[in-house]
């Protein structure tokens, strides 16, 4: 299947490798099925990327390399609506905030993507307890490479 890409023009992508976002993205409920891509330059971040909408892309990175001992629990509407069975199928990614320059830009830690790599469903998920922010900011350095 081929679609166009905000950062890397027309692709092939794989149908059976779209994340399914069953209300989509806070701002963006219209858009439910995203793809992960690479960015070659740097493996720590990658691209969720649209579908239908070429221009909207995000880049994401696992807020484990931000900090090292991010933990939250998942919530059972959240478990229930990913048919989530077990830890191992779950994986998390946190948005960045480009800004003007790499040093300025933030990771939102408040609102990870979660994910089941079996079966592709996703959702943004919204902490209420936990105390992390949606601008922190990092040392790209540490995650560079």
């Amino acid at each position: 299947m081929k679609i166009k890409t905000a950062y890397m023009g027309e692709i092939t992508i794989d149908p059976n490798e779209i994340l399914h976002f069953a209300h989509g993205i806070p701002g963006f409920e219209e858009e439910d099925k995203f793809i992960l891509l690479p960015l070659e330059e740097n493996s720590a971040f990658q691209i969720l990327q649209s579908i239908r909408t070429e221009q909207l892309a995000f880049i994401i990175t696992s807020p484990y390399i931000v900090v090292s001992d991010y933990t939250f629990d998942i919530d059972q509407a959240t478990i229930k609506a990913l048919d989530i069975q077990n830890e191992n199928e779950v994986a998390v990614f946190a948005i960045i905030s480009l800004k003007d320059s790499l040093e300025n830009s933030t990771v939102n830690l408040k609102a990870p993507i979660v994910f089941n790599t079996t079966n592709k469903k996703a959702k943004q998920v919204i902490l209420e307890k936990e105390n992390y922010g949606i601008r922190h900011k990092f040392h790209f350095e540490s995650v560079k490479g």
